[in-house]
């Protein structure tokens, strides 16, 4: 469904009724379809380099053109670009058994008729592509930071630019043992720097680098969808664990990876769907069930969904659910950082020479943290195998943007 001036007028008014958004916080609004199907009642709501140039401050409304088409300018040509990586695979642009869709698939109109996991992958980067505050009020105090989400400067995949990246910030940041060859730590720049460039431009009215920003995360969000999950989607073992898992009348529709992780207990053990969550609504997509609800008030998940609803949403024929959370996840770590008042939550360039923290404005944020210190929920962002880091920006830096 191609956006018009007055489906962007419609959003914008309707964010600012639901969300409370200042005037000028222009904000990307999905469209509810207006059904209620909610399941409860609603709740109430070295050092690293110095850039060369300075960085614009955080954004605080829109930066993408009203006429911007997120299905034909990114979806397909990203998804087709990934999915050409992968040719033994190919699970982006193939369109989706839409009998096998849960509510939660068709609750937004800008997405009817877009039944690829490239869609729901991009249009998720798209809302999340325009600042809101993140859900994390419920484990706010783990991180410095408040527990009253309202008190959050809002976060988005630009509202502020990543910081550069080495050796010395990593070792802080990530896990020990966890710090990535130098010639990986070059890809992390590399990305980080053509995302600062379109930002930049996109900020100063650019057309061409917002829809290059938007394709570029896009990018990386869909080359980790198959380092999660759509290399293995289809085995016979993720069928089998689907099947011992699944609650009544639920089958796994094709794409949709089950996975039991050996390591985890046994309340994190079972895994689903485009980036791998857990089907507990008390558990790390808490947060993106929050989010979820400000955007489609008619068409909520209850915060304390069962596991079996949690196993239909997450692991529904579009995914839709699994794309949003899987982006949020991104714009809250970047939240923590943005947020916190203790430096360890934080990137080492957001501390003053004085050693207080820079204020939440003017501050970088790094998607490369350990989960205990910016609420990570991916592995290869964290280089959890050694090697998962440096193959999902291998694929994200192919291409021509």
């Amino acid at each position: 469904m191609t956006h018009t001036n007055t489906t962007k007028i419609l959003m914008a008014a309707l964010v600012t009724l639901l969300m409370g958004n200042t005037a000028n916080a222009m904000a990307k609004q999905p469209v509810d379809s207006g059904d209620d199907n909610s399941t409860s009642t609603p709740s109430t709501p070295s050092t690293p380099s110095t850039p060369t140039s300075p960085e614009p401050p955080a954004t605080t409304g829109s930066v993408l053109p009203a006429d911007f088409d997120i299905f034909t300018e990114v979806a397909g040509p990203v998804g087709k670009l990934v999915d050409s990586f992968y040719t033994s695979y190919r699970e982006l642009i193939p369109e989706r058994d839409q009998t096998q869709s849960y509510k939660t698939d068709n609750v937004d109109v800008n997405l009817d008729t877009r039944y690829r996991f490239a869609d729901r992958i991009a249009y998720a980067v798209e809302l999340k592509m325009y600042p809101s505050k993140a859900g994390l009020g419920y484990v706010g105090s783990s991180y410095g930071m408040s527990t009253n989400e309202n008190t959050y400067l809002e976060t988005s995949l630009i509202s502020h630019p990543l910081c550069t990246v080495s050796s010395s910030s990593l070792t802080k940041t990530l896990a020990s043992g966890k710090v990535p060859s130098s010639t990986v730590i070059t890809k992390l720049n590399t990305f980080n720097n053509k995302m600062n460039e379109y930002r930049r431009g996109a900020m100063n009215g650019d057309r061409q680098s917002a829809v290059k920003a938007t394709k570029l995360w896009s990018k990386l969000m869909m080359c980790m969808s198959y380092t999660e999950s759509l290399t293995s989607a289809d085995t016979s073992k993720s069928g089998n664990v689907a099947s011992k898992n699944a609650p009544s009348g639920y089958r796994r529709p094709a794409g949709v990876l089950f996975y039991e992780d050996p390591y985890q207990d046994e309340a994190s053990k079972l895994n689903i769907g485009l980036f791998q969550f857990t089907p507990t609504a008390s558990g790390n997509v808490q947060a993106c069930i929050r989010e979820w609800n400000k955007l489609y008030p008619n068409n909520q998940i209850s915060k304390t969904a069962s596991k079996a609803e949690m196993i239909r949403v997450l692991g529904s024929a579009m995914q839709t659910f699994n794309a949003f959370c899987g982006v949020a996840k991104v714009t809250g770590m970047f939240a923590v950082q943005v947020n916190t008042s203790k430096s360890g939550n934080t990137h080492p360039s957001n501390l003053q020479s004085s050693g207080s923290l820079k204020l939440p404005k003017d501050r970088c944020v790094s998607p490369h943290f350990a989960a205990g210190k910016s609420y990570n929920h991916f592995g290869p962002l964290q280089n959890s195998t050694g090697s998962n880091l440096n193959e999902v920006y291998s694929c994200a830096l192919k291409g021509d943007y």
